[in-house]
């Protein structure tokens, strides 16, 4: 789900201007530097965000993930009202012009098709089609809901401290996969409130939802097409604005000092990492605990698209592997949970997975199930 990549990217082609107010590098908050330590906060990581982490990388989500069962229901009852009504606004009125018979939405009529059947297609369900296409633009373009299918499952922002690059994958039509250099980017922590999907100020009684920003400045400040400026929206939709300075802390910390120092553990717990892949049912519902309905209509979103990967000649990982390869090696503990209990952990990986995650009892068992 990348709604708010998908917002940012057509301010941004709209105009420069329109794409910094959008993510607020307009001059209207502060940009903080890599080197910018956030006086009287501490480094944390939200629950269900992180892929992997390592001496290597650090590997978080985008938003909205937990959010795109949303996405789901709505475009169930948005689209097919709307499929129904072409469907009527055609049997009424194309159709008895090639087959002299009205076409209802059980099968053609009996007799043949009248003056008034044709009026009443053009003057009752033409203006309902027309009404039906500015919903379904405003529902999948204007409100970024097309994000949601037939493209990646889920973004990936990794934190290389070997290379000191930022590696982003994202969708084309939100701006196409990008490197960018560490020590250029800014962070925007205090951005105000806007809804995850129509990108509006959150107004009474309405939900406001945030996220940490990380902007990326244009090489030249004098060019007026601000050549290279782009934003990255890291980590899950955060309900309160005071969740992104710990988490810009923690990302900063890993970059400058790295695991085990500075309030970095040296192995997270699995409460803050996600799974590396498509979920299956039951994993999502691990991790999202949502209901019944939810699950279902996640899935009806999920179920469309695909795993991002990222490009072997990026050489992001720089050599430590993959997640989706080395759960244990890389740190990605809730990859290597699923893959566990799959049977798909070799006997290696199983004992030194549990040798730093485990309990003694089960690492115990393991060994004695190698031996």
């Amino acid at each position: 789900m990348f709604p708010n990549e998908h917002v940012y990217h057509r301010a941004r082609t709209r105009s420069v201007a329109e794409g910094r107010r959008c993510v607020q590098a307009d001059g209207s908050k502060r940009l903080l530097k890599p080197g910018s330590r956030i006086e009287f906060s501490d480094a944390a990581l939200p629950s269900r965000c992180l892929y992997a982490q390592n001496e290597t990388y650090l590997d978080l989500c985008n938003s909205g993930w937990e959010r795109q069962w949303k996405a789901g229901i709505g475009t169930v009852f948005i689209l097919f009202p709307c499929l129904l009504i072409f469907w009527g606004f055609y049997g009424f009125t194309l159709h008895p012009v090639v087959f002299d018979k009205v076409l209802l939405f059980w099968g053609a009529s009996k007799n043949a098709a009248t003056p008034a059947d044709i009026w009443l297609g053009w003057l009752l369900l033409f203006p309902l089609s027309v009404g039906c296409c500015v919903l379904l633009w405003l529902w999948f373009d204007i409100m970024g809901v097309r994000t949601c299918f037939f493209t990646y499952a889920r973004g990936r922002i990794r934190f290389n401290r070997v290379t000191r690059k930022v590696y982003l994958l994202r969708p084309r039509g939100c701006g196409g996969n990008a490197v960018f250099d560490w020590d250029r980017l800014r962070a925007i922590v205090d951005m105000d409130g806007y809804d995850l999907l129509a990108r509006k100020n959150g107004a009474p009684g309405q939900a406001a939802y945030y996220s940490l920003i990380l902007y990326h400045p244009p090489f030249d400040a004098d060019d007026p097409h601000a050549k290279g400026e782009d934003a990255i929206f890291v980590g899950p939709t955060l309900l309160m604005q005071q969740e992104a300075a710990p988490l810009w802390e923690y990302i900063r910390r890993y970059m400058e000092y790295g695991p085990g120092q500075e309030g970095i553990p040296e192995r997270v717990g699995q409460e803050h990492t996600t799974y590396c892949g498509k979920p299956s049912v039951s994993q999502y519902r691990l991790e999202q605990r949502p209901g019944v309905m939810e699950t279902a209509y996640h899935m009806l979103s999920q179920v469309t698209c695909s795993w991002p990967a990222f490009p072997k000649e990026w050489q992001s990982d720089s050599g430590i592997g993959e997640p989706e390869d080395k759960p244990a090696q890389t740190g990605a503990v809730m990859t290597a949970l699923v893959y566990r209990a799959q049977g798909k952990l070799s006997k290696a990986d199983e004992i030194e997975f549990l040798q730093h995650w485990g309990t003694a009892e089960a690492l115990q068992e393991a060994m004695s199930r190698a031996a």
